[in-house]
């Protein structure tokens, strides 16, 4: 989360001191968050984006109205928070993992090795604001006749070949938490691909929010849609009004931070210094950059080192919860948050996951040195930043 001021203060202020937070306000009434709904449209050149509390809930709202469910597979990668794999399960699913590539994504060919007859979608992660490689894995999609979906909860504002990431997909899926490029504090954002049939939409809207179908405001719209029962997540005014504020300054949040990621891939290429790329270093948002050491043990002792010069780097095997081993032991037959709906009891397939299976990952990730790119420092310091991580690493 960058910039945050006086600016996004005096939205929320307003907000609070008319005292309407709740995201309908009457049929015809354009709301902060009906309004943000719409800038997010403009900005991602799509017609139809919907916020959520989280991108959790965003990647379970998508799935289940394209229909995902018990008895389907998703195929995941082995690098990604584990809200992916926990969407994938709410909505009655079994994730699959496949291991990721030097890119730090998806790898197609690990892709085809764990699909099956009963996979019915890929959840592509631009993981890091590193970009998937989505054309391989979008004509796979297309002739087995499955869904691709974009997990761009780290990504927002990067784009692939020019087109912004969670628009390629058919659907994606953003998040604001305040760890991400833009924050509202807690939020998320569904984006269903431009052109997709207007009824998934409306499950999609349906899903999110239970009761839409039985309030005054929204009423008419989902009248040619049978009654169903959905969730509650709905984003509301305070989130919404800091949340457009955040996206006006995103260009020039990516730009700053593009600028400052340039910096380091020069001196490190000059230096002869080994980096991870994503499948699109100019669309990538550029908010950390992943060292190459040459084995685990660098890694660590390398962090340590630039850690006692106030440098933010961790290797990113380390971060909790996003290397597929810290969490796959959840999926399993074991428990559940309402153990009688665990989709692995809901199977006659046997699943057994072991992190034997993930060694390319392992060993990927081990190497992996993440440093952060901080925008609350001068050129200079940034300058002097590379400098000293270009003089430890040889060392």
């Amino acid at each position: 989360m960058y910039w945050v001021d006086e600016k996004e203060i005096k939205e929320v202020s307003e907000v609070i001191k008319t005292r309407n937070y709740f995201r309908y306000q009457g049929p015809g009434v354009e709301t902060r968050t009906s309004k943000c709904e719409k800038q997010w449209c403009d900005y991602l050149e799509t017609d139809f984006s919907l916020l959520l509390t989280s991108g959790t809930n965003a990647l379970v709202v998508g799935m289940a109205a394209f229909g995902i469910g018990p008895g389907d597979e998703v195929i995941i990668p082995s690098y990604t928070f584990v809200a992916t794999a926990s969407a994938v399960m709410q909505v009655g699913a079994i994730p699959v993992i496949a291991n990721i590539d030097e890119s730090l994504t998806l790898d197609i060919r690990e892709v085809e090795k764990v699909f099956s007859d009963r996979t019915k979608a890929i959840i592509a992660v631009h993981m890091d604001g590193l970009v998937s490689e989505l054309d391989s894995l979008s004509d796979f999609c297309k002739e087995k006749q499955i869904y691709l979906i974009e997990d761009a909860a780290q990504a927002c504002g990067g784009e692939y070949k020019g087109q912004k990431v969670g628009t390629i997909g058919d659907f994606g899926a953003f998040s604001f938490n305040m760890d991400k490029v833009i924050s509202c504090g807690e939020g998320g954002l569904l984006v269903i691909k431009k052109g997709m049939h207007q009824e998934i939409k409306k499950r999609a809207f349906i899903t999110h929010d239970t009761a839409s179908q039985y309030g005054q405001t929204m009423k008419e719209e989902f009248k040619d849609i049978a009654p169903f029962f959905g969730i509650s997540s709905r984003l509301n005014e305070i989130n919404s009004a800091m949340l457009s504020e955040q996206l006006f300054k995103l260009p020039k949040i990516l730009e700053k931070l593009r600028e400052r990621k340039s910096m380091w891939v020069k001196a490190f290429e000059s230096a002869g210094v080994s980096y991870y790329k994503g499948h699109d270093q100019k669309g990538d948002t550029s908010t950390c950059i992943h060292l190459k050491c040459s084995d685990p043990m660098e890694a660590a002792l390398l962090a340590k080192k630039l850690l006692k010069e106030n440098i933010k780097a961790l290797p990113a095997q380390f971060k909790p919860a996003h290397a597929c081993w810290q969490w796959m032991e959840s999926m399993s037959k074991r428990d559940y948050f309402v153990p009688g709906l665990n989709p692995y009891r809901l199977t006659d397939k046997e699943y057994r996951y072991d992190k034997a299976q993930f060694l390319p990952t392992v060993m990927t990730l081990g190497q992996c040195l993440k440093i952060i790119i901080d925008l609350d420092i001068s050129l200079d310091k940034e300058q002097e930043k590379i400098s000293k991580v270009i003089q430890l690493s040889s060392q």
